[in-house]
């Protein structure tokens, strides 16, 4: 089975690099840099380096959660928030990596995670107890982003294995 990818969409998210040979798991923090109105954005080269990296290690699928808008989020929030959903998967399409949109309702039931995101970083640690520093400390937002991730890449294992979705 092959090297995959986990990926949490967003500023806070976060990317999982899972080799499913050795059990070696990796996250990524979004890489962002500031853009105008000194806002952070998703750095676009970091990102595609991210990707190509990965594939140079092996990955050849990312399973990234399928978004779509928040209730009452913002217009500019909503642009900004799809805009970057699409450069994750222009990037690993660049990188030459096969995407697998998963829809959070689909890996959430799988995974047995509710809803609320902070459940993600106990439901991680349950799951992989090994490698819970990686969500472990330091911000919270981004410890959801990463837990998120770790647990979208587990269910792509899942399903790479043939096992139900």
């Amino acid at each position: 089975m092959p090297t995959i990818l986990g990926v949490d969409p967003g500023l806070y998210g976060a990317i999982a690099q899972y080799d499913t040979v050795r059990g070696r798991l990796d996250v990524f923090d979004m890489p962002t840099q500031r853009g105008r109105h000194d806002r952070d954005i998703i750095d676009e080269a970091e990102l595609l380096a991210l990707m190509t990296s990965a594939r140079d290690c092996g990955v050849t699928v990312a399973f990234i959660e399928e978004v779509g808008g928040i209730p009452g989020q913002s217009a500019p929030a909503a642009f900004n928030f799809g805009c970057g959903y699409g450069l994750l998967r222009m990037a690993a399409r660049a990188a030459g990596i096969a995407l697998e949109p998963v829809p959070p309702r689909s890996w959430k039931a799988a995974m047995r995670v509710p809803a609320d995101k902070r459940a993600a970083v106990a439901r991680a640690s349950e799951l992989i107890p090994t490698h819970t520093a990686l969500w472990s400390g330091g911000n919270k937002k981004r410890n959801e982003g990463r837990a998120e991730a770790a647990l979208i890449v587990l269910y792509g294992e899942r399903v790479l294995k043939g096992e139900k979705r």
